[in-house]
């Protein structure tokens, strides 16, 4: 293999997997509750699409900035210091939210194979293992990341076309009794929540191997990593649709498992256990590194408590920051458990990510005008006029998916504006120290 192939590879792995969280059979079965199999297809498809099109925005704002931590640098450059601290607070926030509702998931997933095993236990013990393999400095190699994220895609899309070559009839003719046509007021909230299934493209931007990367490959993985998995997500809704009744499907968080004891008995079962241990490896090898990185970039900067910058001399790993990270992701994991928030969660992050990924396709806007002078490696072949039209719909997609359950907007409106709030409150004070230090 090219060694620019198996480049490439690596960063559609590192997108794609981050994407493929076992939360996010949780929001396919949320989708599930609005819309029929045919309407969440296409609001997959429509997901992936201003993905792709905000991947590439995101890849002129990394070309520009090849060398930097992500995202951070580029909401300061267009924004200026306490704006881009508030929406990196927003997306901290996110992340922590994430973290716990992904433990959750997964201590169903063990409990539907194993019922006597406390749901608690489950979480505690998968978060303090992830914390200390973290701050040992245990990192999977490459080619790991690789390997995991391709066989998890492969089992996800085998999947789906066992279901689709044993689809039963009686499903298969409900679905056709709606068209996306018949609930198009309900598809920006489902396209909103879709968004969410692709959520992790953007993390590939620090990892470029070198600036040349900036150029093609980096650029090219983000779109590539959406198609794939865009691909993989119809398949599998179109074999899951096709077997299961829409009851089914929402009958708990955890999908995937009903579906693969249906279409393979036993044995789907524990190869569903299997992807969704291939999805945690994948979702926190890079996750909890990703995130954790962020935390120590804004303890560095003095934007969060200092022992958050505490590194470890036996390791060099960011010690205090996986803490910080591990701590809050454990403590917004016991919240999911008690309260059963699950979805609540999913929805409040799906309205968070629109935020900020509205947020970097204005800055790319910004620094086109701002930064004339900094070389361009790539620059995003999207239309001004198309990106404006994107960002202006963004917030509707996350409008839409935090009231896509009337029985909760409420909840999830206060807990959106609570996030916003604390963030903001956040960003002033830390700037505001800067200012005084300075």
């Amino acid at each position: 293999m090219k060694p620019s192939i198996s480049e490439l590879w690596y960063y559609i792995s590192v997108g794609a997997g981050l994407a493929l969280a076992t939360i996010s059979f949780t929001m396919l079965s949320g989708m599930f509750e609005l819309l029929n199999g045919w309407s969440v297809i296409f609001s997959i498809i429509l997901a992936g699409l201003f993905c792709t099109l905000i991947s590439l925005s995101v890849a002129e704002l990394a070309s520009m900035y090849p060398s930097s931590p992500g995202i951070r640098t580029y909401l300061k450059s267009a924004f200026g210091n306490q704006i881009s601290l508030w929406i990196m607070y927003l997306y901290l926030f996110f992340i922590i939210l994430i973290a716990g509702v992904e433990s959750y998931i997964f201590a169903l997933v063990v409990n539907y194979i194993a019922p006597n095993i406390p749901e608690t236990l489950i979480v505690l013990s998968l978060l303090i293992s992830i914390i200390l393999i973290n701050i040992y400095g245990i990192e999977l190699s490459k080619k790991f990341q690789m390997l995991t994220t391709g066989i998890l895609l492969s089992f996800i899309f085998i999947f789906g076309l066992i279901g689709i070559y044993n689809f039963d009839l009686s499903f298969f003719y409900s679905s056709l009794l709606e068209t996306p046509f018949d609930q198009l007021a309900l598809i920006p909230a489902g396209i909103g929540m879709a968004i969410f299934l692709f959520v992790g493209f953007e993390w590939v931007t620090p990892l470029g191997a070198s600036p040349h990367s900036y150029k093609k490959l980096i650029p090219l993985s983000m779109p590539l990593a959406i198609g794939i998995n865009t691909i993989v997500y119809c398949v599998f809704v179109f074999g899951l649709f096709s077997n299961l009744s829409i009851t089914d499907i929402t009958h708990n968080s955890i999908p995937q498992m009903n579906y693969a004891n249906t279409i393979l008995g036993n044995l789907g079962l524990y190869l569903a256990f299997s992807m969704s241990i291939l999805a945690i490896l994948s979702t926190f090898n890079s996750g909890v590194l990703g995130g954790s990185r962020l935390v120590y970039i804004l303890a560095r900067e003095g934007n969060l408590p200092k022992y958050c910058a505490k590194i470890s001399i036996k390791t060099g790993t960011p010690v205090g920051s996986i803490l910080f990270l591990g701590g809050l992701g454990t403590a917004s994991a016991c919240i999911v458990l008690t309260f059963q928030l699950e979805i609540l969660s999913a929805v409040i992050g799906s309205a968070i990510i629109c935020l900020v990924y509205m947020s970097l396709m204005i800055a790319n806007i910004i620094l086109r005008k701002k930064q004339t002078k900094i070389k361009r490696s790539f620059s995003s072949p999207v239309p001004t006029f198309l990106q404006w039209t994107t960002i202006s719909i963004l917030p509707v997609f996350g409008i839409g998916a935090l009231f896509a359950y009337p029985q909760m907007k409420q909840q999830a409106t206060i807990s959106l504006l609570v996030f916003i709030l604390l963030s903001y409150i956040l960003a002033k004070k830390y700037n505001t120290t800067q200012q005084h230090n300075s």
